[in-house]
């Protein structure tokens, strides 16, 4: 296996954008998948309508999770805990905080992407994927929003008691792919983000409790061995990246083009700003 996957062309003009050098390896960000997107929608002013049928599509290496068998990695982990401020009293039922996330969490990805669009001449990057982080059968919105890799930042929402938007939580999301711990162990299982450049990686283990405390459980920090890539690491500790959709215009002369991300296969890209928040399809958890 390659020890480091090439930076992207987008990623790479974006950094040279922001003021940062160019990286000579940084971690593989699988780009976003093909689904039917019965919720897809279109931004207001700066993007245009998503396309009906994908223009392109590039293909990555395939790897099967059936295949894969590592042993436990000896790097030093680490756990702290960062706490949101938790919802008092609540008033919408079960089925009312189901059936208002996806538009929720629509109107908030369409008014960041608006924002960082005015505030930065037409640039801006996006990735979000829907992950229900405390199995409450309510999906958080985990989404990664910024002009290049230098000012990323990783916002979790959630959907209170009174079916209303909450922030839980937000993390630097520089050079970032999403994961969860797909351990055998039901307690071990998390939301986790993995961040990687240049040899060296950290992954992080997100739980979020019955009060919406978002925390950090678990922190690893780990420099690559001359045999490993980034993906080893990531196997040893149970971790399997997540398919995502992500998102991009470069300046204000030019249209914004959107990504369905499989985590280990192909990608497709569409026309537009695509707003798909159809968790019921499977494929965005």
């Amino acid at each position: 296996m390659k020890k480091f996957l090439a930076l992207s062309c987008l990623t790479a003009i974006l950094l040279a954008g922001c003021g940062v050098d160019e990286p000579n390896e940084e971690i593989s960000k699988p780009a976003p998948v093909s689904v039917p997107a019965t919720e897809a929608e279109t931004t207001t002013e700066p993007a245009t309508e998503p396309a009906t049928e994908p223009e392109t599509t590039t293909t990555i290496a395939t790897t099967t999770r059936a295949t894969t068998t590592k042993a436990t990695t000896t790097a030093a982990t680490t756990t702290t805990s960062a706490t949101a401020t938790a919802p008092s009293g609540g008033t919408a039922s079960f089925t009312d905080r189901l059936d208002s996330y996806a538009e929720l969490y629509k109107a908030e990805v369409q008014r960041v992407w608006d924002e960082t669009y005015n505030a930065n001449d037409g640039t801006v990057m996006i990735d979000y994927v829907l992950y229900d982080i405390d199995n409450d059968r309510i999906p958080e919105l985990i989404f990664n929003h910024g002009t290049c890799e230098a000012d990323m930042m990783v916002t979790v929402y959630t959907v209170d008691l009174d079916a209303k938007l909450k922030k839980v939580g937000e993390v630097g999301g520089g050079h970032a792919v999403f994961a969860e711990d797909d351990s055998e162990d039901a307690d071990n299982r998390a939301f986790v983000l993995v961040q990687g450049h240049m040899g060296y990686m950290t992954i992080r283990w997100f739980t979020l409790g019955d009060d919406f405390t978002f925390s950090e459980r678990r922190k690893l920090e780990h420099e690559l061995k001359a045999d490993e890539d980034y993906e080893d690491v990531e196997w040893d500790n149970s971790v399997w990246r997540l398919d995502y959709i992500s998102a991009y215009n470069m300046d204000k002369d030019s249209k914004p083009k959107s990504y369905y991300n499989y985590a280990y296969s192909e990608a497709e890209e569409q026309d537009g700003l695509v707003l798909d928040f159809n968790y019921d399809n499977g494929w965005l958890r």
